[in-house]
């Protein structure tokens, strides 16, 4: 048996194994097939394919247009660049920037400003060695000394911010600045400022402190300064890698732009031919000839292409780098489609663009049901762990942490892995995973972690069927002898002792141990837990005893406070309680006592007024075979007949009523087939519902439904039903009658059947008096009826096990009753 169940537990977990290898791999190889990874220009671009490029050729399809829209807006970022480190399309160390143009590139200058004028060149070494400064103390007298006596200023003749043009722009025309000085209003003040380490001079030789002769202008010139060098240094970086990888031979893009400032035309291309003069050149015509091409000339408002890249794409992209594109613009762009002479994105493009991977969506719905598979498998293995009965307390069990930490430990063997490989080989985590072997390692990883994750959940699963999560846990032991601890400090001395003597302890020790350092303050905190847990441990036992007084209250008055765990106090609290308890039961007892008189003295009354009432029926019985003539006597006879009938089932209900109160029944439960039972007792009701004009439905969850009941008081249960509806339903209506199976917290299940039926008089009357003795439905009392049926059927009902339970609704009458289903 044990052999079995092995291998069933091991074909499970191994099926379990292949469906995450499964899933896993066609997740990735999913992502992998439906997207291209390039690397362009030093970064990684991730492109989607899309289906609907199948029908179209690569030049037309959205994958070629992103790689396209990608690479102009490198371009114009090279574009950029070289602005600002070339002269006549060549870099120019010697260059002259003035920085606070520059770091405010973005933003229009005002017409007077304070600024450092310096090479290129200078900015690039200072950017990459990096910027020191000294912390130094100033007199006023220092500060003096050190600042200039006058403030430097540049005005441009001509700062023009219309047209595309800006500040930045203005400062890079020649002769186009005015330098002044300004003396300063007052002297500097002393005290502690961080002075730039001036590594490099400006153009005229000078440091900053030489150009302003305040503080706050000196701090402000050195954030310009550090600003510009540092930008200027990550642009100057990527410039070289842009200005290879856009090179007429490694690229297969072209691009032609010029830019107009203050008359003179500026002209940045990778085309050889095209950088010196191009008159009687038609440059839109050699651009077409590439194959795809993009024309935009913003000042003529023309904007031509034969992609599908339109011309807010361009405009958006052009702006992002503004400050180096005035309107006076001319862009030409072109890819060489005809030859694709070059390695670059365009070609690497092409050679994804096949690998779309067809019967996704199938594929998706397979890998649903191998999930789905999955969690179905890993529910009934859940479910059919067993619960070992008999286990060996001597044999070592692995104990819960040690469970928790293996199984985590072999679940992070994959991620450790792929951490390692990135960072041996300098490789980021999207290569890795668009490497061809990499769907085959998240396989063997899947594969890796499900054993490590259902070890885990199956491990504690079966600790906590066999009651033993806790009691394998070294948390238990630990927390076993601090509660030791807790408890032996309490006992039934006097209340001041036991509170304020640990308090001002706790108090005093907290003190000391702050004093430490930290080491103190993490004992303190150990300490302040175990004061925590000694408090939680009395408001436990407090809820304990409160939960036994919620029990009473609802009527359990058996219920009793185990006091052999409780301590302190709530030992003579959980005393008191069940004192009290006993005493309600007693009273309890005392009142059932009393109710069994009450029923014996009914039982006995009523049986004695059985025998001369079963001599009057029978009397007039004997009268009824006389030939009587006279019509008057015959309804006296009838009368007779009736209210005696009607006397002797009064008196059966009572002595009913009274054995049931007393507990003076038998109940003998079996398994019931309810739905062929409630089918036999409508059949039996039949000529009483045509009678009445009544029509009953009945409706059942399953063909065969078993309960478990004393068949001979079920019968009597539901005859008082029926009669009951054959009483007082609306005549002509339908009497619906359900049995439907219910479970209760997920544990037992259950039968329930319902009766429904329209009163024929109003119901002016509560549910809960209804099943009272001696009360009816109809006050005038018209109808038939002891008014104790519906009372012998909850008290029948309750006797074998069940609930009854009766529902209002206007005229619409319910009544509810509920046994426990017996399996079959």
């Amino acid at each position: 048996m044990r052999k079995k169940g092995f291998r069933y537990s091991v074909t499970m977990r191994i099926i379990q194994h292949i469906l995450a290898a499964f899933v896993v791999f066609i997740i990735i190889y999913s992502v992998v097939g439906t997207s291209v990874v390039i690397n362009s220009a030093g970064k990684d671009v991730s492109y989607n394919l899309y289906e609907s490029d199948k029908s179209r050729s690569y030049e037309e399809s959205y994958l070629f247009n992103n790689i396209l829209g990608n690479n102009m807006s490198n371009v114009f970022r090279l574009v950029a660049e070289r602005t600002q480190l070339e002269t006549k399309g060549q870099y120019n160390g010697k260059k002259v920037i003035d920085v606070t143009a520059y770091a405010s590139k973005g933003s229009v200058l005002p017409g007077d400003y304070i600024t450092a004028n310096y090479y290129l060149a200078d900015l690039l070494n200072w950017g990459k060695s990096g910027f020191e400064y000294k912390t130094l103390k100033f007199t006023d007298e220092d500060s003096s000394k050190f600042l200039s006596p006058v403030t430097t200023y540049t005005h441009l003749k001509n700062n023009v911010v219309s047209g595309g043009m800006n500040s930045y722009l203005s400062s890079q025309l020649d002769d186009n600045s005015l330098i002044f000085t300004i003396s300063g209003n007052s002297a500097p003040e002393g005290g502690t400022y961080n002075i730039l380490t001036q590594r490099y001079k400006t153009v005229d030789g000078k440091n900053i402190e030489n150009i302003v002769s305040t503080w706050e202008d000196y701090n402000l010139l050195a954030s310009y300064v550090e600003e510009s060098a540092n930008n200027l240094a990550l642009n100057f970086a990527e410039y070289g890698k842009l200005i290879n990888y856009y090179s007429y031979q490694n690229s297969n893009l072209r691009y032609y732009i010029t830019r107009m400032i203050n008359g003179k035309t500026e002209v940045y291309t990778n085309v050889e031919e095209l950088k010196n003069e191009t008159i009687g050149v038609n440059i839109l015509e050699k651009f077409k000839r590439y194959g795809r091409y993009i024309y935009y000339c913003p000042y003529e408002f023309q904007y031509e292409t034969d992609t599908l890249i339109n011309e807010n794409t361009v405009r958006s992209v052009i702006n992002t780098y503004g400050y180096a594109y005035p309107d006076q613009i001319k862009v030409y762009l072109g890819v060489d489609t005809k030859e694709y002479p070059a390695s670059d994105d365009f070609t690497k493009g092409k050679a994804s663009f096949s690998k779309y991977m067809p019967y996704r969506s199938q594929i998706y719905i397979v890998c649903g049901l191998a999930i789905l598979s999955y969690l179905i498998i890993f529910t009934v293995y859940i479910v059919k762990i067993p619960v070992r009965e008999e286990l060996v307390y001597g044999k070592k069990r692995i104990p819960t942490e040690i469970l928790l930490l293996v199984c985590a430990l072999l679940m992070a063997i994959p991620f450790i892995v792929v951490g390692a490989v990135m960072t041996a080989w300098n490789v980021s985590f999207d290569k890795i995973f668009r490497h061809v072997l990499f769907p085959y390692y998240g396989m063997v990883s899947s594969v890796v972690i499900d054993i490590g994750l259902l070890s885990l959940v199956y491990g504690l699963v079966q600790k906590g069927k066999d009651k033993v999560l806790w009691e394998d846990s070294f948390l238990k032991k630990i927390v076993a002898i601090f509660r030791e601890m807790i408890l032996n400090t309490t006992n039934n001395g006097s209340v001041i002792i036991r509170t304020w003597g640990p308090y001002a302890l706790f108090v005093v020790l907290n003190f000391l141990l702050f004093r430490i350092g930290i080491l103190g303050i993490v004992i303190a905190g150990f300490f302040d837990m175990l004061v925590g847990l000694y408090l939680y441990r009395q408001n436990y036992d407090r809820q304990g005893i409160i939960h036994v007084i919620e029990n009473i209250k609802k009527g359990d008055v058996s219920a009793k406070v185990d006091v052999t765990d409780l301590h302190s106090d709530n030992v003579n609290l959980a005393e008191a309680v069940n004192s009290i308890g006993e005493g309600i039961k007693i009273a309890v007892n005392t009142s059932m006592k009393d109710e069994k008189l009450k029923a014996d003295l009914i039982t006995n009354v009523s049986h004695d007024i059985k025998t001369p009432l079963t001599s009057i029926i029978n009397y007039v019985d004997l009268i009824k075979r006389e030939n009587i003539d006279n019509k008057k006597v015959k309804e006296y006879v009838e009368v007779l007949e009736t209210k005696s009938q009607k006397l002797k089932q009064l008196t059966e209900d009572l002595v009913e009523a009274s054995k049931i109160s007393s507990g003076n029944i038998s109940i003998q439960l079996g398994t019931i087939d309810f739905v062929e039972f409630i089918n036999q007792t409508i059949g039996e009701f039949y000529e009483k519902f045509e009678t009445h004009t009544l029509t009953p439905i009945f409706k059942h969850e399953d063909m065969s439904m078993c309960i478990s009941a004393d068949a001979r008081h079920l019968w009597r249960v539901i005859e008082n039903l029926l009669n009951n509806v054959c009483k007082y339903a609306l005549p002509g209506t339908r009497v619906y009658m359900d049995m439907v199976y219910i479970t209760e917290d997920s544990k037992n299940k259950k039968v329930e059947f319902s009766i429904k039926n329209i009163s024929e008089s109003e119901l002016d009357i509560g549910a809960d008096e209804l099943t009272e003795r001696f009360i009816r439905g109809d006050e005038s009392r018209t109808t038939e009826g002891s008014g104790l049926g519906l009372s012998i059927a909850k008290n029948l009902t309750i006797a074998q096990g069940g609930e009854f339970d009766i529902r209002l609704d206007g005229d619409l009458f319910k009544v509810v009753i509920v046994f426990d289903c017996v399996e079959q």
